[in-house]
């Protein structure tokens, strides 16, 4: 009798720490003269969002909207709104689902709010208050781990794996301060997910090479880490960590985008010193005079695995030029800020460095082979 009772004493703990037992009640509200029953949003992560209400008014119901706003980085507040189909009546009961394999997703841990507005054929109108309603990835037991302004969630591996690679994001953050002066500006929250099949069940539609991924506009980044492949992890969130603050330091509302060279360059950087791999791939390159023009390692990177690790050594290798011989990290400020300010690489780099892309190109080009004969 005693183990039973133990048992289901277990059975309970694990009901309340992974998962509600049972789905939130309905909620019936009256809203001057409306009678309105809200039910839960269902979350079929990370598919969509099911959002149903039931209004009843002494006059036809005309009109239902959902509105929602995404919490992200946004100059202003935007709110998006949606139309569920129904025939206007007295007693009206509908749903609006958002679909995210149209739409595109969201990240894990996304928080929303949203409200409705409901309109009847006397003209009267009300809204409901704003609720809350976190975008969460429940098929795991996440556990978290919380250091600076770094929220790591986990359900893989034990706390010294999680302490390992919060080290690493904590590293990697003070490294791009003292190289590039950024610095992160809000909470970032990285889930890890077990190994890249798990992390990329958790996207719509996703690159099949996707190991990692910074969500830049919601301080989200989710990354595939086993727990026996912590060497790799420690870098990947260097990486990712460093795409998601260089884009909250530039970020104003030009809608400006960095040259991907500068961008990739900056995460490689964030790292620490290139791979041995990546070094050689950059020497040979260089000794056979086979090498990206900085001008093409401007756009999206190529996706041939060879093709690919040479623009990322390169990108590596631009920025690292940039840091040692053209200012170092008062010069990178003024370069990030220049995007800050809304202007585009040409201008932002001859604004900083007196520089065209050409130019610096060949100043690249001339350091990377002085670097090559004296190694």
């Amino acid at each position: 009798m005693a183990r039973k009772a133990l048992v289901l004493v277990i059975l309970l703990l694990v009901c309340l720490v992974s998962a509600p037992c049972r789905p939130a009640p309905a909620e019936t509200i009256s809203l001057n003269g409306f009678q309105v029953v809200l039910s839960p949003p269902k979350v079929e992560f990370p598919n969509s969002i099911t959002f149903d209400i039931e209004a009843k008014s002494d006059a036809n119901i005309s009109k239902l909207t959902l509105h929602y706003q995404i919490e992200k980085l946004s100059p202003i507040p935007i709110t998006s709104v949606a139309f569920p189909q129904f025939e206007p009546a007295l007693l009206v009961k509908t749903s609006w689902k958002w679909d995210m394999r149209k739409t595109g997703g969201l990240p894990p841990g996304t928080e929303l709010e949203y409200w409705w507005s409901i309109v009847d054929a006397e003209g009267d109108r009300v809204e409901t208050p704003i609720a809350s309603l976190s975008f969460d990835d429940d098929r795991y037991s996440w556990r978290g781990l919380t250091n600076y302004q770094i929220n790591l969630l986990w359900y893989q591996g034990d706390d010294s794996f999680a302490q390992e690679l919060v080290t690493a994001a904590v590293e990697a953050l003070d490294r791009l301060a003292e190289d590039s002066g950024a610095q992160l500006e809000r909470e970032a929250r990285i889930y890890i997910y077990a190994n890249t099949q798990d992390l990329q069940g958790a996207m719509v539609y996703p690159q099949e090479w996707t190991g990692g991924v910074a969500f830049t506009e919601y301080g989200t980044i989710a990354i595939g880490i086993s727990p026996n492949n912590l060497t790799w992890g420690r870098s990947a969130i260097a990486h990712e960590l460093a795409h998601l603050v260089v884009h909250q330091v530039i970020f104003s509302g030009y809608g400006v985008e960095l040259p991907t060279w500068l961008d990739e360059g900056l995460a490689m950087y964030a790292e620490g010193k290139l791979s041995p791999g990546l070094e050689y791939i950059l020497v040979q390159a260089i000794a056979q005079n086979w090498l990206f023009s900085a001008k093409s390692l401007c756009s999206p990177f190529p996706t041939q695995s060879e093709a690919a690790s040479l623009a990322y050594a390169q990108s590596y290798s631009l920025v690292e030029y940039l840091l040692v011989e053209q200012g170092g990290k008062a010069k990178m400020c003024q370069l990030l800020n220049a995007f800050k300010q809304g202007s585009g690489y040409a201008e932002a780099l001859e604004q900083v460095y007196g520089l065209d892309i050409d130019q610096l190109d060949t100043l690249w080009r001339e350091y990377v082979v002085e670097w090559v004969n004296k190694s």
